[in-house]
């Protein structure tokens, strides 16, 4: 994460950043989210797949404000 954070910070690597930290959150909450499913246990599967969604959907925040 601190790679995408780095990336974040300039403007000409801003999008790239966004990009990557996006994918990493995506891949991080259908990872949990399927060890949630099959496991049906809530701790740690429910507490990580949560945060990967809300860095989801900061990294989806920060293209869309990119965008504008």
């Amino acid at each position: 994460m601190r790679t995408m954070y780095y990336l974040m910070q300039f403007s000409e690597t801003k999008a790239l950043g966004d990009a990557i930290g996006f994918g990493f959150a995506f891949v991080f909450a259908s990872v949990f989210g399927i060890r949630l499913y099959n496991t049906r246990k809530l701790v740690p599967s429910d507490l990580l797949s949560a945060l990967s969604l809300g860095a989801l959907g900061v990294f989806y925040a920060a293209y869309l404000q990119d965008k504008v």
